[in-house]
């Protein structure tokens, strides 16, 4: 097997394996001129010969690190001849004239049009390495996104219009993108071993970019300049294809696929895994290579799955469901797509309590939980959470004609939707259910009834603490009609060099001084995930719900006998909710408690608070056992707004004790 000539940049330091690896050996004739324009980096040579054993030393000597090269065998013969993605390529005049279509992505050529007089973002070095050197992750991300979003409006206004007036700056784009150092975020390759073209690693945003790019080569086709198909093609093979092969031969490097030994639990797998699966079914020549990835796809998603609970809660927090299920539902239509329907990753029951989460975790307007690193006043996904809708049958008012889901990214734009033979669950809740609780968990979510005078809204939890955890046990959020007012202020706007690492939890975003938790003999919670709360006793009715947790276990305190926090939601008349901790120590010890909010705060009287955001106003009021002070803190952190932490101290230690906190609509 011989290699196709690459037309490349002479300040290209490193190259991949071209589309034609697999094609005639008519290329040799230029080889060496081929040797004389340009230097064959390691990492070139690497890559070559790395592909080349995967592709000529025969399949009958394949070894994966967990693959079944039988089941690989099947996937291969349920596989196209040719690759495909989603769509059809730009030549079928009668798809991209459709108006279909036109209703999808007719808008683009208003966008591309003011492209066209535009300059393109250039590449900045500097902006990259700010993450290296001062642990600032949007500037280099804010560069690389600035970039990348010229790719969709482009081609899809090219596959629109038919005649070729975008083809010249696509080529340029898609030149500049083959070249750029790295594909990968700045905060995602810290050594900079990719910025640095060492060595290539797969992260979330090298491989959902190359799926993008693996779809602009199919829609596109042969009306791309043929040298720039072979440079994107070649960075794709180096940067995305190699890295992963590698991985799934030898189970080493990228470790978001996972392994057996020590399974994923967070949002990588399913997001690299779709962004991967999708750049090989759309682009690989070879039906078996593309087998090879269909088969890690049906394989190492299934470790994805360890993230939820068996009731579906995301322990990521609701933003990161979509984020993470999202690119799940993605990866499966992508598998379904290019088997015609024969590998089915929805197959697992669990998959449908996680699909149910969506609309479960919604308090009211759509608004979910800030819990974990999801935003301040984050709404639910209602395209994702249609699209669990129409697939599973649900049957929920409202969302069978949301939006479209995957209409994101140029390599989903065209997603297909297909329906999944799961059974119902006859306890299966619906989004006007009163409550939803997540019983393995430990988090419940209380909301009005329909058509009732009350607008109060609270969920709280005594656990489903994972990846992304904060130290939160027993955190509480409450709102108002459809504005979350007090409680729990959710996570970090933008990521630093801390965040991970050990020094995560000394930011009072993270840690349970910045959350409505006790602190207790003066501490703070333990790292929640480490934690083992209980949920005591539960009880819900039309009228009531009511949940009772033990929080003992969250504090390092040996005085510590007992900390009881007990939630009451009432639904009568304009609503209320009451929260109350009941504390005993060996010996007297400090105890305080806190609620947070991003509104003002009125002092009614002593121990009487109203909170006013967005046009909607809550009083709380404070009742214990003793005395208390009661202080203020502003806390600003990690971009997210400044809030305000009014923290309720008892004046002398205590053995025993209790503090109630009743709100009320102030409306």
């Amino acid at each position: 097997m011989i290699l196709d000539a690459f037309a490349l940049r002479p300040q290209q330091t490193s190259l991949g394996v071209s589309q034609s690896v697999w094609q005639s050996h008519s290329a040799m004739q230029t080889g060496k001129s081929f040797i004389r324009r340009f230097a064959i980096s390691t990492s070139l040579f690497t890559a070559l010969l790395g592909t080349l054993v995967f592709t000529e030393m025969g399949r009958t000597a394949e070894k994966f690190a967990e693959l079944d090269t039988n089941r690989i065998a099947q996937i291969e013969a349920m596989l196209p001849e040719k690759p495909a993605g989603f769509g059809r390529p730009c030549t079928d005049r009668v798809f991209w004239t459709s108006p279909a279509t036109l209703n999808t992505v007719g808008n683009s050529v208003k966008t591309a049009e003011e492209l066209l007089g535009e300059t393109f973002p250039a590449w900045n070095d500097d902006l990259y390495l700010e993450y290296s050197r001062i642990g600032r992750r949007p500037p280099g991300e804010k560069m690389m996104d600035d970039r990348s979003a010229w790719l969709y409006p482009l081609v899809l206004a090219e596959c629109l219009e038919n005649q070729g007036r975008y083809l010249p700056l696509i080529n340029k784009v898609l030149r500049a993108y083959a070249s750029d150092p790295t594909w990968t975020w700045p905060a995602h390759d810290a050594k900079l071993q990719n910025f640095h073209r060492l060595s290539y690693s797969v992260d979330l945003r090298s491989s959902a970019f190359s799926a993008d790019l693996a779809e602009a080569l199919y829609l596109l086709g042969d009306r791309l300049d043929p040298a720039v198909r072979r440079e994107v093609a070649a960075a794709m093979e180096e940067r995305v294809f190699a890295p992963i092969r590698k991985t799934l031969a030898t189970g080493n490097g990228n470790d978001w696929i996972g392994k057996r030994s020590r399974p994923v639990q967070n949002n990588w797998n399913a997001v690299c895994l779709a962004g991967v699966v999708g750049a090989a079914r759309t682009f690989l020549p070879d039906r078996r290579d593309r087998a090879v990835f269909v088969a890690a796809a049906e394989h190492y998603s299934t470790y994805f799955l360890n993230e939820y609970h068996p009731d579906g809660y995301c322990t990521e927090g609701p933003g990161y469901w979509a984020y993470g299920f999202g690119n799940f539902v993605l990866l499966r239509e992508i598998v379904k797509d290019a088997t015609a329907g024969r590998v089915e990753l929805f197959s697992n029951p669990k998959i449908r309590a996680i699909a149910a989460y969506g609309f479960r975790v919604q308090m009211t307007d759509h608004l979910v939980p800030p819990f974990a690193d999801c935003h301040f006043g984050a709404k639910a996904d209602v395209s994702l959470v249609g699209y669990c809708n129409r697939v599973f049958k649900f049957g929920l008012d409202g969302y069978q004609n949301s939006p479209p889901f995957g209409r994101g990214r140029l390599s989903s734009v065209f997603m297909t939707e297909t329906p999944a033979e799961t059974p119902a669950n006859p306890s299966e809740e619906n989004a006007t259910a009163p409550h939803s609780f997540f019983e393995n968990a430990g988090v419940l979510v209380s909301r009005p009834s329909p058509g009732t005078a009350c607008r109060l809204s609270i969920a709280i939890k005594a656990g489903g603490n994972g990846s992304h955890s904060h130290n939160d046990v027993g955190s509480f959020i409450i709102a108002v009609d459809g504005q979350l007012m007090a409680g729990d202020p959710g996570g970090p706007r933008a990521y630093n060099n801390k965040v991970f690492g050990p020094e995560r939890y000394t930011y009072k975003l993270l840690n349970s001084y910045g959350h409505p938790v006790p602190v207790v003999a003066g501490h703070l919670q333990k790292e929640a995930a480490k934690a083992n709360p209980r949920v005591l006793e539960t009880h819900f009715t039309a009228a009531q719900d009511e949940m009772k947790m033990d929080l003992a276990s969250a504090y390092d305190v040996p005085e510590l006998q007992k900390l009881i926090r007990t939630m009451r939601y009432s639904r009568a008349g304009a609503g209320s909710i009451v929260l109350e901790d009941d504390v005993a120590f060996t010996k007297p010890m400090p105890f305080e408690s806190a609620l947070e909010t991003y509104g003002t705060i009125k002092d009614v009287d002593a121990h009487t608070f109203e909170f006013t955001l967005g046009g909607r106003r809550i009083r709380a009021e404070v009742e214990a056992s003793g005395d208390f002070s009661v202080t203020r803190e502003s806390i600003q952190e990690l971009d997210a707004p400044a809030f305000t932490r009014l923290g309720f101290k008892l004046s002398q230690p205590v053995t025993n004790a209790t503090m109630k906190i009743t709100f009320h609509d102030a409306q």
